[in-house]
């Protein structure tokens, strides 16, 4: 795969939002045959990520005879290569759905840690603001990664990281959105020597740019010794093998080396946090949006009971005679937005440490409650109580995620979200970037997400899988911290209500409400609806007469993928018009 090589694809998106698919130099996209025709000795498969060298390896996997699962951590690793400020298989934490075609089930990856054992809210309140690594948390990405592939992968390790070994160690170019978030974060970099070594050009000490090639040989060599530890033990057992690669990092050399920096730099962690963490595949949580559709999400400790709260309100309504950015639209999805967050702030935090009402929540009689509090012709304002009886807790620039989706040729698909935080913390000569993620628990008593040593944080990453009659329909992510569930809630909508297509779904303008306290520090209610300026001004006027204090162009929209599955197997990609380096493609690969 060449890191310089790309080309581009301009398609006339419904928003009028630009250029709307972007495709690497390698197989070239087939969306326009169906699975079964033709070539009777190949399938069609589908990937879509923020990043096309990223797309490329998931592809690279899918053609080596890989599953979604194989592929999805291929596309997690180079990830972390190219788009390292967004995410992380080493240094993040991941939700992820999949769908098993053989046993027609859908599982759920909870691949988060918890917060250190060493952190207290009173200690870290002090510097809940400032950035460092007294914010992260036990990555748990990997040992997730590896729970996926243990149950679900086919391929060995080497394998599956060598096109992220190759990025790393062969070098690729700088992106306009890594130049951006690098100069956004160039105090940060230059105050860190080992962020300053990748970064930094070797002549001047300025900041790489754009066209600039990045090299990153730590972060090879440490991929390339998970792998080794993997085939150390594979003559025992794939699992076995397995459990090597997740041992050499959370109980050997990488563990060790974090909580060493982590203490050298008044962190949290402990070497006990990383020997007892495990990741877990557990059950989703859904909601029946129709007779034939299900909508999938992760369940708490993830954010992602908030789309399914939204979407349960709103699938009572006749969307589908209005057009997407009609203003009763529009604001019936702000509202049951609204309601939605409010649940998730009155009662959404780790299970295992408050009682999240998952069932009672998500009850058909409690949304048609919640449907009864909406008015057509007046906004909703903060603080808006929860419709449950007893609240856990009185009412009272973020975009740093990456979303990707893979279908396989058995029809198996995942559907990721997975996050990092742009801190551009590096540790030490492991080129892991490590998470900032306490930035999102809060430090208030009776809050179901305040900070409590060996707790998770509320997460915020939470794709989400549609299913149509039992099989796998829409998979789609939208990133942006409280701007997920949002701009995934009209996503679906896009496709499932308005009849668009997965390109037409993303290029489509998006609003973001901001009326409930935000997720991360300092947790500020700032009350408006931000609004792509795609929108037309007639719709804006009509929001601000109902109450919405519109802001236009303003906010974070995030960034989306999402892959639709048609009537007859056929795949729709949709990759992010708004960025320079997303990619979908749908291809066939060759039988064995």
């Amino acid at each position: 795969m060449d890191p310089n090589c790309r080309r581009r694809e301009f398609l006339a998106g419904s928003g009028g939002v630009g250029v709307a698919g972007v495709a690497g130099c390698f197989a070239a996209p087939d969306a326009g045959r169906e699975r079964g025709d033709s070539d009777s000795d190949s399938r069609s498969v589908a990937v879509v990520s923020q990043h096309h060298l990223a797309t490329g390896a998931g592809l690279e996997t899918l053609e080596a005879g890989g599953t979604a699962a194989d592929a999805a951590v291929a596309v997690a690793c180079a990830l972390s290569v190219v788009e390292p400020w967004f995410s992380s298989a080493l240094g993040g934490g991941t939700w992820a759905l999949y769908y098993d075609a053989e046993s027609n089930e859908v599982t759920s990856l909870d691949g988060v840690g918890p917060v250190g054992s060493d952190a207290t809210p009173a200690d870290y309140e002090d510097r809940a603001g400032d950035p460092g690594m007294h914010q992260s948390i036990v990555p748990g990405a990997w040992d997730g990664w590896m729970r996926w592939l243990e149950r679900y992968g086919r391929l060995d390790l080497e394998t599956v990281l060598s096109p992220a070994i190759d990025l790393a160690r062969d070098g690729y170019p700088v992106s306009p959105g890594m130049e951006h978030w690098l100069e956004m974060r160039a105090d940060r970099v230059e105050e860190r020597p080992d962020a300053a070594a990748i970064y930094e050009s070797d002549d001047g000490g300025d900041l790489v740019a754009e066209g600039d090639t990045i090299r990153q040989a730590d972060m090879a060599e440490t991929f390339e010794a998970l792998a080794d530890a993997y085939a150390d033990r594979r003559s025992e057992g794939r699992t076995e093998a397995i459990r090597a690669a997740r041992d050499h990092f959370y109980r050997g050399p990488i563990a060790e080396a974090i909580v060493e920096f982590s203490e050298a730099h008044d962190g949290y962690l402990t070497l006990s946090d990383f020997q007892d963490f495990e990741a877990e595949i557990v059950d989703p949580i859904s909601i029946e949006y129709d007779d034939d559709l299900r909508v999938y999400q992760n369940p708490p400790n993830s954010q992602g009971i908030t789309q399914l709260l939204a979407l349960n309100v709103l699938k009572e309504y006749d969307l589908s005679g209005l057009d997407p950015d009609d203003a009763d639209a529009v604001h019936v999805q702000v509202e049951a937005l609204k309601l939605a967050f409010a649940d998730r702030y009155h009662h959404v935090g780790d299970p295992d440490r408050v009682d999240v009402p998952v069932a009672d929540l998500l009850d058909e009689g409690y949304a048609a409650s919640q449907r009864d509090r909406i008015e057509m012709d007046t906004a909703m304002e903060w603080p808006i109580g929860s419709g449950l009886a007893d609240s856990s807790s009185d009412a009272v620039d973020a975009d740093h995620t990456t979303t990707f989706h893979v279908v396989d040729g058995d029809g198996n698909a995942a559907a990721v979200t997975t996050s990092l935080g742009a801190q551009f913390q590096v540790i030490g000569d492991t080129g892991i970037h490590i998470n900032n993620r306490m930035r999102m628990l809060a430090v208030d008593d009776g809050d179901p997400n305040r900070l409590t040593p060996g707790y998770k944080v509320r997460h915020t990453s939470n794709p989400y899988m549609a299913t149509r009659d039992g099989h796998p329909f829409v998979l789609g992510g939208n990133t942006g911290v409280d701007t997920q569930p949002q701009g995934q809630t009209q996503q679906f909508l896009h496709v499932a209500e308005f009849g668009l297509e997965a390109q037409a779904a993303i290029d489509r303008p998006r609003f973001v409400s901001t009326a409930f306290p935000s997720t991360q520090h300092p947790y500020d209610v700032e009350g408006t609806l931000q609004m792509e300026p795609e929108f037309p001004a007639d719709v804006i006027e009509d929001l601000e007469d109902r109450g919405h204090e519109v802001e236009e162009g303003v906010g974070v929209f995030g960034t989306a993928n999402m892959i639709v599955v048609g009537d007859d197997g056929d795949f729709q990609v949709g990759a992010e018009s708004r960025s320079d380096t997303a990619d979908g493609v749908v291809s066939r690969v060759d039988d064995d």
